[in-house]
């Protein structure tokens, strides 16, 4: 017959394991996805991007490549005012597109070596619309 000796800590662990199940690393990191963001056109040239980071950690930006050529361009002035941080929600603009222009936008997030971005999403500038030509009588 073998003797074994179980220890008081081996024991207590043993227990709060079936107690509690498994317990998660101390760095467990939540999963990183893809920024939520609705793109606007406007006749006036303008696209808006309203942008939302879900993440607890990263930053997000909007961007769109613009004309038949793609012209890669990032919505807003450049600033840190146009990264959403984690949890914020942004709203920037792509500014002076003629009307017609068509960009195919999308949002990305990025912390570190973490990278994930929205689907792309086909944006066209209305074309202004045409007054409708006065028939010269005053409402008969």
């Amino acid at each position: 017959m073998i003797n074994r000796r179980i220890t008081g800590a081996f024991l207590a662990a043993s227990a709060a394991a079936v107690v509690f199940g498994p317990i998660a690393p101390a760095g467990a990191a939540t999963p990183f996805v893809a920024p939520q963001v609705a793109f606007d056109a406007a006749a006036s040239g303008t696209v808006t991007a309203t942008l939302n980071n879900p993440n607890d950690r990263g930053q997000c930006w909007a961007e769109a490549g613009v004309g038949p050529e793609k012209n890669h361009v990032f919505f807003g002035d450049g600033t840190l005012a146009a990264i959403a941080d984690a949890g914020k929600t942004i709203t920037v603009a792509l500014e002076g597109l003629a009307p017609g222009t068509t960009l195919t936008a999308r949002a990305g997030c990025i912390n570190g070596a973490e990278y994930v971005f929205s689907e792309f999403v086909t944006v066209t500038i209305p074309k202004p619309s045409t007054p409708k030509p006065s028939t010269g009588s005053f409402g008969s």
